[in-house]
C-alpha cells in the first residue's frame, strides 16, 4: 500500500535582503564580485548540500526532528538533490525523522529478535523538496512533501533559516495556498466531516489519594455528515455556525466546539476526501494531494520526473502571483 503524501507550499521571505545579497554575506563574497547568476545559485546548493552531507546529522535545539541525504548503493549526493541554477531550482530528496526517543525495531517474522534505538539513533524517512529560489529577488518558494503522521516541515524551515540568515536579516516561511487550488477544491465537491480538536484540563486526585492534580489531555471531536444529505462547500458558514454552538463538557468544564484551537474539515469529490484547515473569516487552508499513482512502492518516495514535473506546472500557474512584476 503506498504512503498518503500531500505537497505543501512556503513563501521564503528574506526581508530586504535578495537571495544574491544573501549568498554574497554568507560566502563573505566581496560585492564587487562580478558573478553569474547560475555561478551564485551553485554556491547556494554547495551550501545546502554540504550541511545535509556532513558526518553528523543536522539538528536543532528547537525540534527533536533531524535532516540528513544519505547516499546508498554508490550515490552521488548532487543526484539525490539536484541544483538546476538555469531555472533558479534545487530539486529532490531529504531524509528527515525523529531523534531523542528510545525506540525497539523488530523484524514481523520473529519479534523476539529486537534491538534497542537509542536516544542518538534517528530514523528517517526520504521525503521530495523543491526549492525556487530567484536569485534577484526577495521571496523564494518552497514545496514540500508531507506524509501521513509525520511532518518535517519545522525542520526544513529551522534548517533554511540556518542556510539564509545574515547578521543583519532574518527570514521566514508562511504557508501558502493558491486561491486557483482553492476554486478546485470548492468545485463540485461536498462538506464530508469536520474535527475539532483541543488541550483540555481536568483535575484528578493523585496517587495518594489525597490532592487534586491538574493533567492535561488532547480532546478530538469528529463529525460525520449524513450520507446523501451533505451540503457543497458554500453552505459551510451555516453548517459551522450550528456546529459551533454545540458543547463538550469534561469534568467541571464546558466548551464549545468553536472555541477549539484546531478546527479541520473534509470535502469529498470523485470519492476522494480533501482535508482543510479551518482559519479566520472561514479562509480555507488546503492541501495538495499527489496521486499514488507517483508512489513507487517499492522504496515508499515519490517517483522523481513525475512529482518535479507536478511542480514545475504548480510553480508555473503560482509564478506571477508569486513574483509580480
Amino acid at each position: 500500500m503506498s504512503v498518503e503524501s500531500n505537497l505543501e507550499i512556503y513563501k521564503i521571505i528574506l526581508g530586504r535582503k535578495t537571495f544574491k545579497d544573501v549568498i554574497y554575506e554568507k560566502n563573505d563574497i566581496p560585492a564587487e564580485t562580478e558573478m553569474t547568476n547560475q555561478e551564485i545559485f551553485n554556491i547556494l546548493f554547495t551550501n545546502i548540500l554540504n550541511k545535509l552531507t556532513q558526518n553528523s546529522a543536522w539538528t536543532s535545539e528547537k525540534t527533536k526532528l533531524g535532516l540528513a541525504l544519505f547516499t546508498n548503493n554508490g550515490e552521488e549526493a548532487n543526484t539525490i538533490l539536484t541544483s538546476h541554477s538555469n531555472s533558479d531550482i534545487i530539486e529532490g530528496y531529504i531524509d528527515g525523522g525523529l531523534y531523542d526517543k528510545i525506540r525497539t525495531i523488530a523484524q514481523t517474522s520473529n519479534v523476539a529478535e529486537r534491538e534497542l534505538l537509542g536516544r542518538d539513533k534517528m530514523v528517517t524517512d526520504r521525503y521530495y523538496i523543491y526549492l525556487h529560489c530567484p536569485i534577484g529577488s526577495k521571496v523564494g518558494l518552497l514545496f514540500l512533501e508531507r506524509k501521513k503522521g509525520l511532518n518535517i516541515h519545522r525542520a526544513v524551515e529551522l534548517f533554511l533559516e540556518e542556510c539564509l540568515k545574515t547578521n543583519r536579516s532574518r527570514i521566514k516561511l508562511e504557508r501558502y495556498i493558491p486561491q486557483s487550488i482553492i476554486e478546485e477544491y470548492k468545485e463540485g465537491g461536498v462538506v464530508d466531516s469536520f474535527t475539532f480538536t483541543d488541550i483540555m484540563t481536568s483535575s484528578v486526585i493523585d496517587g495518594q489519594g489525597v490532592e487534586p492534580e491538574e493533567k492535561h489531555f488532547g480532546v478530538s471531536v469528529k463529525i460525520s455528515l449524513p450520507e446523501g444529505n451533505r451540503p457543497d462547500y458554500n453552505t459551510l458558514q451555516n453548517i459551522l455556525s450550528q456546529l459551533g454552538n454545540a458543547t463538550i463538557k469534561w469534568g467541571e468544564k464546558v466548551k464549545r466546539l468553536s472555541e477549539f484551537h484546531t478546527q479541520k474539515g473534509s470535502l469529498k469529490k470523485e470519492e476522494k476526501k480533501y482535508t482543510f484547515d479551518i482559519g479566520e473569516n472561514l479562509k480555507i487552508r488546503p492541501v495538495i494531494p499527489i496521486d499514488d499513482n507517483m508512489q513507487d512502492e517499492e522504496v515508499s518516495i515519490l517517483k522523481r520526473n513525475e512529482i518535479k514535473d507536478m511542480c514545475d506546472e504548480v510553480l508555473n500557474q503560482i509564478r506571477n502571483d508569486v513574483y509580480p512584476i
